[in-house]
């Protein structure tokens, strides 16, 4: 009786066929179900961890620092500084602006996170890390459970930090 012998094993795959295709489902959940209820209405809504103090905007449902459940959700008003920033300036498959644009991380006053969102009404060159900026809403009967809810954010009245 021989011995069985070992299975050859493929070539690594090094490439892949496109184009490709995943489907996926996100999944909110409670902490950040309230924030995306909120733009619907045209809020802000932020929550404070009990046991560390750190803000959060959108809020999970538990403090990534501590893991303490956060508390309430409280209205802010959106503004905040340009952490930093990206201008856009080649076409690609899928764009839904037309380039040149800037999309930047946003650090909103009295949170520990940022977002992430266009930023318009201002030449793409005048605009600088420590901006202020501030929410400019799509209409109320627009506005849906998503950050589209914010059309951009614009300069505010005092410019640099």
């Amino acid at each position: 009786m021989s011995e069985p012998s070992a299975p050859t094993l493929p070539e690594p795959l090094t490439t892949m066929a496109s184009p490709f295709r995943m489907d996926y489902t996100y999944v909110a959940g409670t902490g950040r179900s309230v924030f995306l209820r909120g733009l619907a209405q045209g809020r802000m809504l932020a929550r404070r961890c009990p046991g560390c103090a750190q803000v959060y905007l959108p809020p999970p449902e538990f403090c990534s620092r501590c893991l303490s459940p956060l508390g309430e959700p409280f209205e802010l008003d959106g503004r905040g500084l340009i952490s930093t920033f990206c201008v856009v300036s080649f076409p690609f498959p899928g764009q839904v602006h037309q380039p040149p644009y800037v999309v930047a991380h946003i650090q909103v006053h009295g949170t520990g996170t940022r977002l992430m969102h266009l930023v318009r009404e201002i030449e793409p060159s005048d605009v600088r890390i420590g901006m202020e900026v501030e929410p400019v809403w799509v209409d109320e009967g627009e506005r849906e459970n998503s950050l589209t809810s914010i059309r951009h954010y614009r300069p505010a009245g005092g410019g640099h930090a």
